[in-house]
C-alpha cells in the first residue's frame, strides 16, 4: 500500500513593515538568532541527506508519495521555512545561512544602511551599503 503524503501549501516570505534598528536593538536579538542558524544548519543536513534519498524517487513517480522518509523530508522542510520566516519577523533578513550573515536595517547619518551581523560574533561591530553586500563591512 502506498503511503499518501500531503505536501503542504506554498507559503510566502512575509516581512514586517521596514523597521530601523539601533545597534542595541540588533544586539539583543543575537542570542535568539544564534539559535535560529543553529537550527536551519541541522536542518539543512537533514534536509541534504534525505533530499538525496528522495530526489530521484521524486522524479520517477510525480509526488505520489512512496517512501517512509517523504514525510520527515516535508516536516523539515516547512520547520526550514518557519524559521527562516521567525528571522525575517524580526525586521532583519536573512543574506547567508553558509556564515549565519544577517543584515538589520539601519540610518546611518541619515541613508538607509545595514548593520551586519555573522553568526559567532558577539556583538554587532559593522554595516554596510545596501548595493555593498557583506564583502564592503566597514567597521562602526
Amino acid at each position: 500500500m502506498a503511503t499518501v503524503v500531503h505536501f503542504p501549501e506554498k507559503r510566502e516570505l512575509t516581512m514586517p513593515r521596514k523597521r530601523y534598528f539601533t545597534v542595541e536593538e540588533a544586539n539583543q536579538l543575537i542570542p535568539k538568532l544564534e539559535q535560529y542558524i543553529g537550527s536551519l544548519k541541522s536542518l539543512r543536513l537533514e534536509l541534504e541527506a534525505v533530499g538525496a534519498i528522495l530526489t530521484p524517487l521524486f522524479e520517477i513517480v510525480h509526488y505520489n508519495g512512496g517512501h517512509p522518509k517523504t514525510p520527515k523530508f516535508i516536516q523539515a522542510v516547512s520547520q526550514f521555512h518557519e524559521i527562516v520566516e521567525r528571522i525575517h519577523s524580526h525586521g532583519c533578513l536573512l543574506k547567508g545561512l553558509d556564515e549565519g550573515l544577517i543584515d538589520f536595517p539601519h540610518l546611518r547619518m541619515g541613508r538607509e544602511v545595514y548593520l551586519c551581523w555573522k553568526s559567532g560574533e558577539k556583538e554587532i561591530r559593522y554595516w554596510h551599503d545596501l548595493e555593498a553586500g557583506a564583502a564592503g563591512r566597514q567597521p562602526l
